[in-house]
């Protein structure tokens, strides 16, 4: 049995989304092969999965440009989708040529395009499992009628089944769908590595995009917290400490030692958050067409708190942290476990 696993390189989230489903498959059928087709960093990827892999690494989708992890650039998108979807007809003849010598029983994506007229081309079922795809991202930005929404139409409509989590947005181009639980990479237990520091402890994480920028110096007003930031030099204040993720320690390994996370909303942290019952300080990001469906989440079912882009990039993060803090509200329960879910059911398809 093989599956073709097609994944977004926008970010760390669609990786946050499928890696666990990847892990509950091979456990159910250790005799699984899979190729992934993804674009991130193959150290990413594997510190995510708990087998070996065989990795296609080239890109898959565009996604959307960005400045960095809480700005978009719309223009830049634009130019660049419109010559990616140019070309489809060429990328999905090159995406058959290479499966046909995997031979794959099934194709997953998240949440890549190319995924589902190869999937069809081939004669095997082709599944999406998404919260967000980019026909409903880029229909925010321009008409319905414009060729790249179409394009982009017309292969997602290939797709015989999207399995969607919660905080998934309205994904209308696919007709078939059945929503899922929560799926969340959960911690593993580590020794504390701030364990005697009194502090509050943050916890800053922005994904795969590029960090925004801040300013270092004023959180030192803030030293009743330690601000544990992934690769922070050594000209910041005292109370910011360099924190390093790796297979030994992962971001959702250490929220079970913080009190707060700083983030732009996205699932792959939200998720962890939410498994890890982390409050959330998060940051604006209303250039982005998912951003106003999270930010509801946040305002109603999340102990969560916000703040603008200026107040983040100069450091006035203190209102945030302490409202996030002592919020009264609790994170949602989880009922079942949406990646044993997903998994059931693809493998379902497969056995047809």
């Amino acid at each position: 049995m093989k599956i073709a696993v097609y994944i977004s390189g926008h970010g760390f989230g669609h990786l946050a989304q499928l890696a666990p489903v990847l892990n509950r498959i091979h456990a159910i059928r250790p005799e699984c092969r899979f190729l992934i087709r993804c674009s991130l960093p193959q150290t990413e990827i594997r510190a995510r999965l708990n087998f070996d892999v065989e990795i296609e690494a080239s890109e898959v989708d565009i996604g959307v440009v960005q400045k960095n992890a809480i700005e978009e650039d719309r223009d830049a998108s634009l130019i660049r989708m419109k010559l990616w979807v140019e070309q489809m007809d060429a990328r999905v003849d090159q995406e058959i040529r290479l499966l046909r010598r995997f031979n794959p029983s099934l194709v997953l994506s998240n949440i890549s395009p190319l995924a589902f007229p190869v999937a069809s081309a081939l004669g095997v079922p082709g599944i999406g499992l998404a919260t967000l795809d980019w026909h409903t991202i880029y229909s925010h930005w321009i008409p319905a009628d414009d060729p790249l929404i179409q394009s982009l139409a017309e292969a997602y409509r290939a797709c015989d089944l999207l399995l969607t989590p919660p905080m998934a947005m309205d994904m209308p181009v696919f007709p078939v769908q059945r929503r899922i639980d929560l799926i969340a990479t959960h911690p593993v237990d580590i020794s504390n590595p701030v364990a005697g520091d009194r502090r509050k402890k943050a916890l800053v994480l922005f994904g795969g995009c590029a960090h925004p920028p801040y300013d270092s110096q004023a959180l030192a007003s803030m030293d009743d917290w330690l601000f544990l930031i992934p690769d922070a030099g050594d000209a910041g204040p005292e109370n910011i400490t360099g924190i390093c993720f790796g297979p030994e320690m992962r971001p959702v390994d250490l929220m079970p030692f913080v009190d707060v996370v700083v983030c732009k909303p996205g699932y792959g942290v939200l998720s962890e958050c939410w498994c890890t019952a982390t409050p959330i300080a998060w940051v604006e990001r209303p250039d982005f067409p998912e951003f106003p469906m999270l930010k509801r989440w946040l305002d109603t079912s999340m102990p969560a708190a916000g703040m603008s882009r200026a107040d983040f990039r100069h450091g006035r993060w203190q209102s945030a942290l302490q409202a996030a803090l002592h919020h009264p509200c609790s994170f949602p329960s989880t009922s079942a476990d949406g990646a044993d879910a997903a998994a059931n059911i693809i493998l379902s398809h497969i056995s047809r």
